[in-house]
Parts: C-alpha cells; structure tokens; sequence
C-alpha cells in the first residue's frame, strides 16, 4: 500500500494467504484486492474493508461463483473453492444505486413523482432516510425506489448529510444531490465530506454562481438556510458529482442554465440528461 492508501500489488508468491491492512475504507482499494485475489486464485485475508453495497456485490457475485467469504467491520476473508466448478453461473449485476439517487433527488427537487427500477432497497436505506427527513414521501419495494414529491409537507428536521466510510454510513456520493435538493427545502442544513477533500471547492463556487448562499465551516464541511431561489447563469461540471447537483440544482434555479463539462457527466451516468428529459425536464444540448 502507498502513502495515500492505494492498493498498488499482492505478494508474488502462488501460495499462502495474502494479508493486507488498508490504512482506510477504501471501497477501490478492496474490491481491487477481492479481484486480484480472484484471478490468482489466492486465499485473501483484508483487514478494514469498505463494506459498501458495490463491494459486498463483489462477494455475492465470488459467494456464487464458489468462493467462501466471511465479513466483518474488521476483517473480510476470501477462500477459493478446493474443486473446481463447472457448471455455469449466473449473477445479476445490481442496478447503479448512485445514479438512482441522482435521478430522485432530482424529481424531488421538482416536485415530481417517479418510480425508479433496478435498485436494492439496502443500497439506498439512507438516501431514502434523508428525503423523508426533508418532508418527501420516499420508499424502495420490489427492486423500485418509488419518490413522490407532489405530497411532499414541511421537512421533519433539517438535514445533517455527513459522508462516511464507515459500514452503514452515508455514502460520498449521495451528498452534492442532495445538497442541491436540500437548497430547496426550509431548515439550517448541515453537509462535511472528508472523504474527497476538494468536492466543496469544485461544487460550493459553482453553486454561488447560481445564487446559492452556503457558509463554508472547513474546505470539507458547510452550512445553508434554505431554501433559497437560485437563478440560472452558466456553470461548470468539474467531476461527475459535481455536474450531476449543477444539473438538479439548474432545474429549479429560475431561467436558463447553462452547464458546461459534459464529458464529465457522460463518464459518470448513462445519458443522464436524456433521463431527465424523459421525466419532463426542460434540458437540450447545445454546441459551443
């Protein structure tokens, strides 16, 4: 492991258990190991996994495969099977959870209603929590997260979105959707993400461009009163979450917005626009 956490190789030996200690949750990092151990067919023993639904996905998917795994929050131990096997196996790949919360935090920040398919339950347990906490009716049933906002009332509480890579935690990608929706909605909310220290910078400037008041307490964590009426101006997605809150925040700013950084959307989501505009937003690409 190198100095900023990264798996960079296992022991080059073909026999024994391959240890590794991450020096934190790193949900790439662990389904790196779980793969690489895979391929070499080595017993593998990683101590602080990400158990993350993308991560546990990856054991489900060995678990069938024939692999044996134990989890635990401290220790997460792989085996391969002592015969081979070789009937064929078949493994659904669960839907993209951090796109399905995309999409809802967009209709909620409309106040549309929407069924989105295709996503487990678990993977968006504290997604669902948070919109309800913010007054809008949400649930997951039968791989369908179902959001009505038209029926949304007064927000429970304001809303503390704290990222963590803790198991069970709020996952980094949740936060900057619904820090675009939350502007939206009454109440001081509270959002920090030490997980990727420079998303405020990248996020919080473009933000302001549409009129957002946020108050930054550190460059991880801030503070803002909603809601707030944005206005549209032109912006730029610097990362893919970024761009996927300057999308739902554009839609409820008044006017036209304008976002730039395209590419960055494209390498994060399937056609995400074209998504929105099947749900009726207003949205058009536009050539330079």
């Amino acid at each position: 492991v190198d100095d900023h956490g990264y798996l960079v190789e296992a022991a080059s030996a073909r026999t024994g258990t391959v240890s590794i200690m991450l020096p934190f949750r790193s949900r790439g990092a662990s389904i790196a190991a779980l793969l690489r151990a895979a391929v070499a067919g080595r017993p593998l023993r990683l101590g602080q996994p990400n158990l993350s639904p993308e991560v546990l996905s990856i054991v489900e998917a060995l678990q069938v495969a024939g692999w044996e795994c134990r989890v635990s929050e401290s220790v997460l131990t792989l085996a391969p099977h002592p015969t081979d096997l070789t009937e064929t196996i078949t493994w659904r790949v669960p839907g993209d959870k951090v796109e399905a919360g995309t999409l809802a935090c967009a209709v909620a920040a409309t106040g549309g209603d929407a069924r989105i398919c295709g996503v487990r339950g678990d993977d968006v347990a504290l997604l669902v929590a948070a919109l309800r906490s913010l007054g809008v009716p949400a649930d997951t049933e039968d791989g369908m997260l179902t959001v009505q906002a038209q029926d949304a009332r007064p927000a429970d509480k304001p809303l503390r979105a704290i990222a963590s890579l803790s198991p069970g935690g709020l996952d980094a990608d949740f936060e900057p959707p619904l820090m675009a929706f939350a502007l939206t909605r009454p109440g001081a909310h509270l959002f920090a993400d030490t997980i990727n220290p420079g998303r405020h910078g990248n996020l919080l400037p473009q933000l302001a461009r549409l009129g957002a008041e946020i108050h930054e307490v550190s460059p991880t964590e801030c503070r803002f009163t909603g809601p707030q009426q944005l206005t549209g101006a032109g912006v730029e997605a610097t990362d893919i979450r970024t761009g996927s809150a300057l999308l739902i925040a554009g839609l409820t700013a008044r006017g036209v917005t304008t976002l730039g950084g395209l590419e960055q959307l494209r390498r994060g989501h399937a056609d995400l626009p074209t998504k929105l505009h099947a749900l009726g937003a207003d949205i058009c690409e536009v050539t330079p």
